[in-house]
C-alpha cells in the first residue's frame, strides 16, 4: 500500500516537472510516436511487396496497411502529418486510402496531401477517399421527409443536438461546423483537387465496393454511426495515377 501511494506520488510530482517546462502528457506522446516513425514505415516497406497506405487511421487500423494518423493511439500506428511533405521516397506504394480525413484539413492542404500522394505511389497506383458529401447535405436541405433521410436526420438529433427539433438546418451546420471540420467536398472539389495532382479515371464508388479487390470493404466510418447514416452522407472517389 505504501509503495503504491509512494509510485503516484512520484508519478503526481514527474508529471508537475514536466508541465512546469511545458511538456504535456500529449507532447510526451507525440514525441514518443516521432521517433518511431521512421522505423516503422522502413520496416513496413521492407516487409510488404504490395505497399498500401491508410491516412487518418485513428482507432480504425486495417491489417496489412502501413496506418498512420497524426495523433497515433496505439504503438502499431505510424505518426503522419499529412499537410506536410511525406517521409516516403517517390513511387513507394500501390494504393492509399483516406476515410472522414480530408474534410478536416482546408482546401489548400487537402492539395498539398494529394500531390504528396501522387508523388509516393508508384506508376498505375491507386487513391480511394471517402469523406462527408456536400451535395448529400443539399439534397437532405431539399427533401428532408424522404425515410431515409428522416432516419438520418433522426440519429443526428438523438446522438448530437437531443434538445433541438429534428431538423437537417440543425445537422448540415453539425457537420460544416463540428468535428472540427475544415471543407465539405463534393464531385467536383474531389474531381479538381485530384486532377490538379495528376491523377486519372476519377470514378465514383459505393460504401465498401471496388473493381479492385484491394480497396473492397475498407470503409469503417459506419461502425461508429450505422450503415445508413454513413450511406447517405459519404461520397467515395478512386482515382489512378498513370505514370
Amino acid at each position: 500500500m505504501a509503495s503504491s501511494l509512494l509510485h503516484k506520488s512520484l508519478g503526481f510530482v514527474y508529471w508537475k516537472l514536466l508541465g512546469a517546462v511545458g511538456i504535456t502528457p500529449e507532447k510526451k506522446n507525440l514525441r514518443y510516436h516521432r521517433r518511431r516513425q521512421a522505423a516503422l514505415i522502413e520496416g513496413y516497406l521492407k516487409d510488404h511487396q504490395i505497399r498500401k497506405l491508410q491516412i487518418g487511421a485513428q482507432n480504425n487500423s486495417i491489417e496489412g496497411w502501413l496506418n498512420v494518423d497524426i495523433l497515433p493511439k496505439s504503438r502499431s500506428v505510424c505518426y503522419l502529418d499529412a499537410t506536410q511533405t511525406f517521409p516516403i521516397a517517390a513511387d513507394s506504394f500501390d494504393y492509399v486510402f483516406s476515410e472522414h480525413m480530408i474534410e478536416h484539413i482546408t482546401y489548400e492542404e487537402a492539395a498539398f496531401m494529394l500531390r504528396e500522394v501522387y508523388r509516393i505511389l508508384r506508376p498505375n497506383g491507386k487513391i480511394r477517399l471517402a469523406t462527408p458529401d456536400l451535395d448529400a447535405l443539399a439534397a437532405l436541405m431539399n427533401d428532408p421527409g424522404s425515410p431515409d433521410h428522416t432516419a438520418y436526420i433522426g440519429y443526428y438529433q438523438q446522438r448530437f443536438f437531443p434538445e433541438k427539433p429534428a431538423a437537417a438546418v440543425y445537422v448540415v451546420n453539425r457537420l460544416f461546423y463540428g468535428f472540427h471540420h475544415r471543407f465539405i467536398h463534393n464531385l467536383q472539389s474531389l474531381t479538381h483537387l485530384l486532377q490538379a495532382a495528376g491523377f486519372t479515371h476519377i470514378t465514383r464508388r459505393e460504401v465498401h465496393e471496388s473493381e479492385d479487390v484491394h480497396l473492397q470493404n475498407l470503409e469503417q466510418h459506419w461502425r461508429e454511426m450505422g450503415a445508413l447514416p454513413n450511406r447517405i452522407e459519404s461520397i467515395i472517389v478512386e482515382a489512378v495515377k498513370l505514370k
